[in-house]
């Protein structure tokens, strides 16, 4: 029985016999062959880079080009998540369906393998005994009378009361607000509360009218103790997730940036921190109109709205958008300053840039829970980008 066109280019790699006419052929499968091919080679040789040497091989980033298009093409679906080992040779990617996360793998893989240079080597200035730790949950609420409570701190059960809103730290660390005891009365007045994250800091809050809020790292959202009136409006800077109670009668409104968000009851994601470039929403569900001064824009699922002077949309993988409430950090062909500003903002730290440093994009999804070195350390196995570590400033050198 002949071999198969994987098993022969593996074979003549493991030789060290491997030729250019291997590589146009293995291409050329790669063209053709099914996602669960894909899937099955690279389950059946995952294991050899584990330990592969370090070796030259030719340049093949057109291979790679190759299996990132089939990436782009595949459908995924959102039941399932899966991180794939890391090795001597890997970068670490995780992505929806199993099929495409082996494809996604292999982009890693054969980066190194093929890239006609020898593998990088680590900064001897990055070490195992940094002590700059991932973030958690941590933030502060402000409460309508000016008291603060540190939730992280707090214990679980109800920490406040607000003229019939009791206001709870729940056994898994939301912060809820109970309304059910509430009587209107004419009197009633907005009191506002404001939930904020530092650096280093996440926390999850479940407002007045059942509407669930992630917040991210460095960020904060001011909301009434109870919604009264004829909306529900909210103020956010910085970095959200939203899963809005439906209410037809009473719109949810967010401002942020000088821009507002309505809906009636959706999912979405709103980036909007003041040191990125344009404040971005995306769309996972229901609708969102939003508005700019007099221009607006009705996105629909699956699309992102970018506002700078401007209301720009596009289509897009949601699932990009919303990795950091899942725990993971995402680079979807993003260049170094926006994802050191991720950094940054998770564990703490100052960046600095040491000369000029690379304008390439980067693509992959890491853990937020690793430690800061492995992170960095993820980065530089690309051999774009060295890092050093002092105290709690990280510097970015070519």
């Amino acid at each position: 029985m002949s071999q198969s066109i994987p098993d022969q280019f593996f074979e003549n790699l493991k030789n060290r016999q491997q030729n250019e006419n291997d590589h146009l052929r293995l291409t050329e499968w790669f063209k053709t062959a099914s996602e669960a091919e894909i899937e099955e080679v690279l389950n059946k040789y995952s294991w050899y880079f584990q330990d592969e040497p370090d070796e030259r091989y030719p340049e093949n980033g057109h291979l790679v080009k190759l299996i990132e298009n089939k990436i782009n093409e595949a459908g995924y679906s959102p039941a399932s998540d899966k991180i794939f080992p890391r090795g001597k040779n890997f970068r670490l990617f995780a992505r929806r369906a199993t099929a495409a996360a082996a494809m996604l793998c292999a982009v890693g893989l054969l980066y190194f393998l093929f890239k006609g240079r020898k593998q990088p080597q680590f900064s001897a200035q990055i070490t195992y005994t940094s002590k700059i730790v991932p973030g958690g949950n941590k933030a502060t609420l402000t409460l309508g009378n000016g008291n603060t409570i540190v939730l992280d701190s707090a214990h679980n059960g109800m920490l406040a009361s607000q003229g019939g809103v009791h206001i709870y730290k729940s056994k898994n660390g939301q912060l809820v607000y109970d309304v059910s005891k509430y009587k209107a009365q004419a009197t009633d007045e907005l009191a506002y509360n404001t939930i904020s994250t530092p650096r280093g800091g996440q926390y999850q809050v479940v407002l007045p009218d059942g509407s669930k809020v992630w917040l991210n790292a460095a960020s904060s959202l001011k909301f009434p103790a109870r919604f009264i009136g004829k909306q529900r409006t909210v103020m956010l800077e910085g970095e959200a997730y939203f899963e809005v109670a439906k209410d037809k009668t009473h719109p949810f409104k967010v401002s942020v940036n000088t821009m507002e968000v309505e809906v009636l009851g959706t999912h979405f994601n709103i980036m909007g921190y003041k040191d990125e470039d344009a404040t971005a929403t995306t769309l996972l569900e229901g609708s969102v109109k939003i508005t700019k001064g007099n221009a607006a824009q009705t996105i629909v699922p699956g699309q992102q709205a970018m506002v700078k002077q401007s209301i720009t949309v596009k289509n897009v993988d949601v699932n990009e958008a919303v990795e950091w409430k899942n725990g993971n950090f995402n680079f979807a062909h993003e260049k170094l300053p926006g994802i050191m500003r991720k950094i940054a903002r998770w564990y703490d730290v100052d960046i600095d840039y040491e000369a000029k440093t690379t304008t390439a994009t980067f693509v992959g999804t890491i853990p937020r829970s690793q430690n800061i070195t492995e992170v960095l350390k993820y980065l530089e196995l690309t051999g774009l980008v060295h890092f050093k570590i002092t105290e709690r400033r990280i510097t970015a050198m070519p």
